[in-house]
């Protein structure tokens, strides 16, 4: 293996390419070990000090970079920091991401936001609010046109969510803010009733912080998020659906 050339500007996600395409070299029927040296080779450059110091470093978790290297290439690591040597074991990396298990968790989601929703907070001391989440918040409907895709999600208003899941060539179709993060939630809920049957399952590297579940393919335009959430009639009744309640600033 050639000796390392040292760079310092690469993107995250590209630092670890060159070793996900060694690993891709390799092999199924072979374990492909290096020493932590030889990956410094191939990624041109030191290892962060926790490769060296947490074993976490060397999980399968595709939102780190480094991971996704090994995952794309059908690897999971096997790291002795001892010894500073790593060993990828041919393994193919697969999601959970069935789609009724998806419906499950969101189904326990709304039934938990219905609770919170019929017994509201009376002050900043009560349930959630410290976390915010009795704040206003804001459905939104974004259209991926790169992706062919819709996306619906929530975030706090006046929160910098919507564009960081979106990318910059997503458009905001729809918003609709709510009084809090529950009735928000409760609208995203059926929207997402009304597209399942365009749910698009998400890739299985996909990092899952920019709300992959929650979109579907883009023939299915959904109605305005008022007419949704004019459509909560039950909902709508809750004590808490109208209720604000902002943090204490002391």
């Amino acid at each position: 293996m050639s000796s390392a050339t040292f760079f310092t500007d690469s993107p995250p996600a590209e630092i670890y390419t060159p070793l996900g395409d060694y690993l891709r070299s390799v092999s199924s029927a072979e374990d492909a070990a290096l020493s932590f040296v030889e990956v410094e080779s191939l990624i041109g450059r030191t290892l962060p000090p926790q490769a060296r110091s947490k074993p976490m470093w060397w999980q399968s978790v595709p939102k780190q970079p480094q991971s996704r290297a090994w995952l794309r290439a059908d690897r999971r690591a096997d790291a002795d920091l001892m010894a500073e040597t790593v060993t990828f074991v041919f393994d193919v990396f697969t999601r959970n991401n069935q789609l009724e298990r998806i419906q499950r968790i969101r189904a326990d989601w709304l039934g938990y936001a219905r609770t919170c929703l019929s017994m509201p907070p009376r002050d900043a001391q009560g349930p959630h609010v410290d976390l915010g989440w009795w704040e206003p918040h804001e459905t939104y409907l974004l259209h991926l046109p790169a992706h062919r895709q819709f996306k619906v999600g929530l975030a706090r208003l006046g929160s910098k969510r919507v564009a960081s899941v979106g990318g910059a060539n997503a458009r905001v179709v729809d918003r609709l803010t709510m009084a809090n993060r529950w009735a928000a939630l409760a609208v995203e809920h059926h929207v997402l009733e009304l597209a399942w049957d365009a749910w698009e399952r998400p890739d299985r590297f996909a990092s899952g912080d920019k709300g992959e579940t929650e979109r579907w393919n883009d023939w299915l335009v959904p109605p305005p998020l008022s007419a949704v959430c004019d459509s909560l009639v039950e909902d709508r009744q809750s004590l808490g659906w109208d209720v604000s309640i902002f943090r204490s600033s002391s």
